[in-house]
């Protein structure tokens, strides 16, 4: 399974961060979470041999080092996960988060409980937001980058921000009205500190300022985009003229297959008859890959060459294979491939054993409809998509439309664990890709689109023109 998206800068901000008057409680600790941390990414980060090598083990240590001493200083959850989020940056692979716990519903539900009482309220008058639609420069109200939440940047100066975001008004899942969810210093042009995600897990953010946005946050009453709003379904079809059927997958996470297959199977006539498909995974971040068996056979027109990987054996490493086997609608074979993989770890640890061989894959015919298929792609496809990708560009019936993917694949294959005190998870990559030592590697590089779209076009339109020009 593949999930899916930070560069090393001790700035002032962090600096700021250490002397938050903050409280962490009365059993935790930032440089036992943190050399926590370090130990499990030293141990089990199946990257780990590449990334800290001759050229720059000095550098890891010394950094290393400085975080540690910093540590010392930190009085609070989010000001922790600051600096471990800015140590990790070194390794420079998405799969490497601080996250919630996927495994475990009721672990997850009493470490969100956790998480949403610790988060700090503001509470905003009429007044104050009537005066804010009327500022300039960077207060004022915002929408998110998918427009799902208003939010209210109000100058806040504390030890370690200048300016704290305020929920004004969400989307029911996402945030609550009062709840701060970013807190920024001002650097430059720039706005770097934190901000929560959807399950209040704080996350590091650079937010460029600009005359009517800060990074993806765009100012209220500013020109919009015209590019069409991605639905957020996990999946959705739609008949876009007698000759193109469209597709939408948001996610190939394993909770997801059974849609996806579902959804491919009431097509099964349509797929069967139209010549033209458009695959929509924009921000399809990834999942598990036995998700796309639907999809393959209609790509499908020659033999597909599917590079193999192997899997760092550690005993972290085997209990987080092991704790993916109890999910949810994973299916027997799957269960029987982990099992399998287990017993080889068991017998090799410490050491990278292979887990899936170079092969090559041949259907026994070509579908001939569709005859084209265009996949739409942006920068949030990773991980799994990309394993995807990788498969589908082999097919002379595909094009790839938008721009290019997150670049988050080389090292995959998620596992994670709790966090010593603090009410998140950590996770970190178990396996390593052959293609690293082919040379075709795409972690921070991504997949390039064979035609490029702009943001602000519509891009189900152009890919639909595209497809029956």
């Amino acid at each position: 399974m593949r999930r899916h998206p930070m560069k090393f800068i001790l700035t002032s901000v962090l600096l700021l961060f250490l002397i938050s008057s903050s409280s962490f409680g009365q059993t935790c600790n930032c440089s036992q979470e943190f050399n926590d941390v370090k130990n499990k990414i030293e141990k089990n980060y199946a990257g780990f041999k590449d990334k800290v090598n001759a050229k720059t083990e000095a550098t890891y240590h010394k950094r290393t080092q400085v975080a540690l001493e910093q540590s010392q200083s930190i009085t609070s959850p989010a000001q922790c996960v600051y600096l471990i989020n800015e140590w990790l940056a070194f390794f420079k692979d998405g799969h490497i988060q601080i996250g919630r716990n996927r495994i475990s519903k009721e672990i997850e539900e009493a470490k969100l409980k956790e998480r949403i009482q610790a988060i700090e309220h503001l509470n905003l008058s009429n007044e104050e937001l009537t005066n804010l639609k009327n500022t300039k420069g960077i207060t004022g109200i915002y929408w998110n980058e998918d427009s799902t939440s208003r939010i209210a940047v109000i100058k806040n100066k504390t030890r370690f921000r200048d300016y704290a975001g305020v929920v004004v008004s969400s989307k029911p899942g996402k945030w609550l009205p009062g709840q701060v969810v970013l807190e920024l210093k001002r650097d430059k042009d720039m706005l770097k500190g934190i901000m929560y995600d959807r399950y209040y897990i704080p996350t590091n953010v650079s937010l460029q300022i600009r005359r009517d946005a800060l990074g993806s946050f765009k100012m209220e009453g500013s020109k919009q985009s015209s590019t069409e709003l991605i639905s957020d379904a996990a999946v959705a079809s739609k008949i876009l003229s007698t000759k193109t059927l469209y597709i939408k997958i948001s996610t190939f996470n394993q909770s997801n297959a059974k849609n996806i297959d579902s959804l491919f199977k009431a097509n099964r006539s349509n797929l069967s008859k139209m010549p033209y498909l458009i695959l929509d995974l924009r921000n399809n971040g990834g999942g598990a890959d036995f998700s796309y068996r639907p999809i393959t056979p209609y790509l499908y027109t020659n033999t597909f060459r599917e590079i193999g990987a192997d899997v760092l054996s550690t005993s972290d490493n085997i209990a987080g294979w092991a704790a993916i086997a109890t999910t949810n609608g994973l299916p027997p074979d799957q269960k029987v491939f982990i099992s399998d993989v287990i017993e080889k770890m068991e017998q090799s640890k410490g050491k990278l054993v292979s887990f899936s061989d170079d092969h090559n894959v041949t259907l026994d015919s070509v579908k001939p409809y569709p005859q084209k298929v265009i996949i739409l792609i942006n920068k949030n496809c990773g991980s799994t998509t990309e394993e995807f990708l990788l498969l589908a560009k082999q097919s002379s019936k595909v094009t790839l439309m938008g721009e290019h993917t997150a670049g988050v694949l080389d090292y995959s294959n998620v596992r994670g664990a709790d966090f010593s005190c603090m009410p998140y998870m950590l996770y970190w990559a178990t396996s390593r890709s052959r293609r690293i030592d082919e040379g075709i590697a795409i972690d921070n590089i991504g997949i390039m689109p064979d035609k490029v779209l702009k943001p602000e076009q519509n891009w189900i339109d152009e890919a639909k023109h595209y497809a029956e020009k």
